[in-house]
């Protein structure tokens, strides 16, 4: 079903130094698929001067500050004001309670979720998530379930097919481990990346809660990319990369970038595990663990010496993500306002 023009959408969200960028991040990727569709969009974040300006970025998207954690009420009380059809909400923060005064606004309730590990009385759960049709959800008749890696919620931008990259060596690591702080893994990866991959051009996307420590500075041929516009381009540009398990491993996957995952947070365990179960990253550990720079060196030797095998990533990734999960998920959640 095509999207509805004129349709009015708000997010609940939030992004910050300790939970990084990537609820935001799936937010506005559906966000994206449906202001491009002529739908009247509007974000409800509390007061944070980064995850705004990200917003604004995008265009054609409201923000409207609202500290929601602390005073419900408050965003209840926008929310009315705005009258919308779709109401999406994306944080582990929100209550039963939250969630019970929302369904009280109006419009179809959308929870998007990782972990299946709470009840979600909503009209629409979304999961994009390798694992998220294994878990065990409560499936009442009453809900839709967009479950699976057919619903990732990547940048609708991700959606087009990349060209196959020329089997030659590695000349170009992308590190790219999310958008909170992280120093001491980061550190770790510049050192296997140098042990493993000698001189190599090591391009560091730094979000702009990044802590890059000493180490970029007196690395050479170390390219730093702080909160960049267009993460596709330098994936493309990339033939291998280290990255999170968190929304950057669904975008390297919808490029066909071979990765080699670290599990940043407890809740990435299900994706890191997950895409290396059956092929689609190398699992090279958890954050802050001991052995975390030995097990980054010998994947990216794995990859760098094989040609093939980095092939075989690429398409898996790139089987498993197509990019347009978000547009999907859009339509789905159009389609069932519709009925």
């Amino acid at each position: 079903m095509a999207l509805r023009p004129g349709l009015r959408i708000a997010f609940v969200t939030h992004g910050g130094p300790t939970i990084g960028l990537g609820h935001l991040r799936r937010c506005l990727a559906l966000a994206t698929a449906w202001a491009a569709e002529g739908a009247h969009v509007t974000v409800l974040i509390p007061p944070c001067a980064v995850a705004a300006s990200i917003i604004s970025r995008e265009g054609g998207l409201d923000v409207l500050a609202v500290p929601w954690k602390l005073r419900p009420e408050e965003a209840c009380s926008g929310l009315r004001q705005l009258g919308p059809d779709v109401v999406v909400v994306d944080s582990y923060d929100a209550s039963p309670e939250l969630f019970a005064s929302l369904g009280e606004v109006g419009g179809c309730l959308v929870a998007v979720d990782d972990l299946a590990d709470r009840l979600l009385p909503v009209h629409v759960v979304v999961n994009g998530g390798i694992v998220a049709e294994h878990l065990p959800y409560h499936r009442g008749a009453e809900t839709l379930f967009l479950l699976g890696p057919r619903y990732a919620l990547v940048d609708p931008r991700f959606a087009e097919a990349p060209e196959p990259r020329a089997q030659r060596q590695v000349e170009r690591l992308l590190i790219a481990l999310g958008g909170g702080s992280h120093a001491d893994t980061l550190t770790d990866a510049l050192a296997a990346a140098e042990a493993a991959l000698g001189g190599v051009e090591v391009h560091v996307v730094a979000g702009p809660f990044t802590e890059l420590g000493p180490d970029c500075a007196r690395r050479g041929r170390i390219v730093v990319h702080r909160d960049p516009p267009d993460m596709r381009a330098l994936m493309l540009a990339a033939e291998v990369a280290i990255a999170g398990a968190g929304v950057t491993l669904y975008e390297l996957a919808a490029t066909g970038t071979p990765a080699v995952v670290v599990q940043m947070a407890d809740n990435q365990a299900p994706n890191a595990n997950g895409f290396a179960s059956v092929g689609g990253a190398l699992l090279a550990g958890v954050a802050g663990q001991p052995g975390l720079r030995d097990s980054l060196e010998a994947a990216l030797r794995r990859l760098a010496g094989s040609p093939s095998l980095r092939a075989a990533v690429a398409a898996r990734g790139r089987a498993l993500v197509d990019g347009a999960g978000a547009l999907r998920a859009a339509r789905e959640i159009t389609a069932r306002v519709a009925a």
